[in-house]
């Protein structure tokens, strides 16, 4: 009997390339995503940072135009996060879909190695009827020689 090959090997392979190539992009998108809510309690601290040092210096006398730099600063932290926090919602959604197909292609590589191992199964069963015939044969050819031979 031939040596068992499963037929669907390299489409399989395929799939697994491509599993792994979602799977890389998925891990960069939580990457980013972790970045992200890095970056927004970075910008948090300074928020409050930025807060206390106004109110130290309102405390001892503040000029309009010290007071419009703190102002210009608070806004662009706020819009940084509000800019950051759109970006974050969209990767949230990214990662939503990366993982559903991530999860259909793992569906789709486990039906290739579960095809697999029915095929091989099924080999390996006709294999060892082919082994149970021959010793029959042998047996059989044995038996009618010594039967020739008496």
């Amino acid at each position: 009997m031939k040596k068992f090959e499963f037929t669907l090997s390299r489409i399989r392979d395929y799939k697994n390339s491509m599993l792994s190539k979602e799977k890389n992009v998925l891990a960069g998108l939580r990457m980013e995503q972790k970045n992200i809510e890095d970056r927004l309690a970075q910008l948090k601290i300074n928020a409050a940072k930025l807060n206390n040092d106004m109110h130290e210096k309102i405390s001892v006398g503040l000029t309009a135009g010290e007071l419009k730099i703190y102002d210009f600063r608070r806004n662009v932290i706020r819009d940084e996060v509000q800019a950051l926090n759109n970006r974050s919602d969209f990767l949230l959604s990214s990662i939503e879909l990366q993982q559903k197909r991530v999860e259909k292609l793992k569906q789709e590589v486990s039906g290739y190695d579960n095809l697999e191992d029915n095929q091989r199964q099924a080999y390996n069963e006709a294999a060892a009827k082919e082994q149970e015939q021959i010793i029959a044969e042998f047996i059989s050819q044995k038996i009618t020689r010594e039967i020739n031979n008496v």
